[in-house]
């Protein structure tokens, strides 16, 4: 494998009327700390303004010709676009610039960064499916854009081993590799299986917000933790250190980030389960970023795509011994660095896990269809009664489940002739209260 440590980098991103210049600037700030992350150097940047991306090389031909003029004579031999290239697009620019300088888009380089970053079987296995995946399409019936491969940004991993594969065995390779995934996922569902007994955590977010410093924190481990982007990949899973959580492990998982490479997700499937399947989620916030609230949106964006369901995450802004302003008025403000409001924190995973049980009363109109099936999902339906235009439900479950019905409270008891679905043992509950 070549040393790309200081290889020179040009970045490319477009602003539009959705995508606003100072917006377009901070996507490429990230960009540049990928870059750094991916071991090269960044030298020059360009925004140009486009209401669309030119179907033929994104930028247009003008653009094209001054970018590639400053990389010439720069000694740069290496531009990277903020969004994901068409195949085209990549090939028409390479072309226009006569095979003197690469091109690369964002999927491209968090690939890279991740399989810079593997180090498990598991990992490997899931990187090289993306970059497969992410290639695949790409060869256009030959080897030229492989074969820029064997060194330098973009080159690790999969590619510098797979220049002389054709699309067949590409595919074949592909297929191999998600068999050996769905065995790992088999394996992952397993030892899950061996922990539900205990309640699950997991610390999910922002990647660079400083999950793997709580983790730490919280258990007795030692994780990799370091100011950088995707400092981890591989989830680990470990025991409370807290006395008082002794019940409950804590699980590290890979960060997000925007513009994700969906063939990422797909292969990252079983590794992003642990966080759709543990009894609660913390959601980790960098409250020290300026750009906090657009990265809590691109986290809550992938979790709701996990299918995780919002009443089991608790928002954590970390880093608030750097931070200005205050904290959310809904997330717990710590500092995993220096463990200010851990003691709040595990406080809070205590109610979780052991949440105070209590019977409610909600009144629901029927045009809330959804809201009704909800509440028959989540709690134990003790009795219910027929309003005429909602259902009156009487029904058991932990308080913390009830904030997500808050509406929907209420407090007078039914008359009688309500639907009773209660079991032997809650026969002496009753929406009035009787015994």
């Amino acid at each position: 494998m070549a040393d790309t440590r200081g290889e020179k980098v040009l970045l490319v991103g477009v602003s539009n009327r959705a995508t606003p210049r100072v917006l377009a600037e901070e996507h490429l700030d990230e960009l540049e700390r990928l870059v750094e992350t991916a071991g090269g150097r960044t030298v020059g940047r360009y925004v140009k303004e486009r209401a669309s991306p030119d179907p033929a090389t994104y930028v247009g031909k003008g653009a094209v010709e001054e970018i590639g003029e400053d990389a010439r004579n720069g000694g740069v031999a290496l531009v990277i676009f903020d969004d994901e290239l068409t195949p085209a697009q990549a090939r028409n620019l390479e072309e226009r610039w006569g095979g003197e300088v690469r091109v690369l888009d964002r999927p491209g380089l968090i690939l890279d960064v991740f399989a810079s970053h593997a180090r498990t079987k598991e990992a490997r296995t899931q990187v090289e499916l993306a970059q497969l995946q992410y290639l695949l399409p790409r060869l256009a019936g030959q080897y030229r854009h492989l074969s820029r491969l064997g060194g330098g940004i973009g080159g690790r991993g999969a590619g510098e081993q797979k220049l002389e594969l054709d699309r067949r065995k590409i595919r074949n390779r592909i297929a191999r590799l998600r068999k050996d995934l769905a065995e790992i996922d088999t394996a992952r569902t397993v030892r899950r299986r061996g922990r539900r007994d205990q309640f699950q955590v997991a610390i999910a977010g922002y990647t660079n917000a400083g999950k793997s410093t709580l983790f730490n924190r919280l258990t007795r481990e030692d994780a990799f933790a370091a100011d950088r982007l995707f400092a981890t990949l591989d989830p680990r899973v470990a025991r409370a250190r807290s006395g008082k959580l002794s019940d409950t492990v804590f699980i590290d998982t890979v960060g997000f980030v925007r513009k994700l490479p969906t063939s990422l997700v797909a292969s990252f499937r079983s590794t992003l389960s642990e966080i759709r399947e543990a009894d609660l989620v913390l959601h980790v916030l960098d409250a020290s970023s300026p750009r906090v609230e657009e990265e809590r949106r691109v986290a809550v964006e992938v979790l709701e795509e996990l299918g995780v369901d919002p009443a089991k995450i608790v928002t954590v802004s970390n880093k608030r011994d750097l931070a200005a302003g205050p904290a959310g008025p809904f997330a717990i403000p710590i500092s995993a660095k220096t463990g200010a409001g851990i003691d709040a924190l595990e406080a809070e995973i205590r109610r979780r896990a052991r949440p105070e049980a209590g019977v409610f009363l909600l009144r629901i109109p029927y045009t809330r269809g959804a809201a009704i099936a909800s509440a028959r999902a989540r709690f134990r339906v003790l009795e219910e009664k027929d309003e005429g235009n909602g259902l009156l439900l009487s029904v058991a479950g932990d308080r913390q489940s009830l904030r997500s019905f808050a509406e929907y409270a209420a407090r007078a008891a039914p008359v009688r002739g309500a639907r009773r679905k209660t079991s032997p043992r809650t026969r002496t509950e009753s929406l009035s209260g009787r015994r």
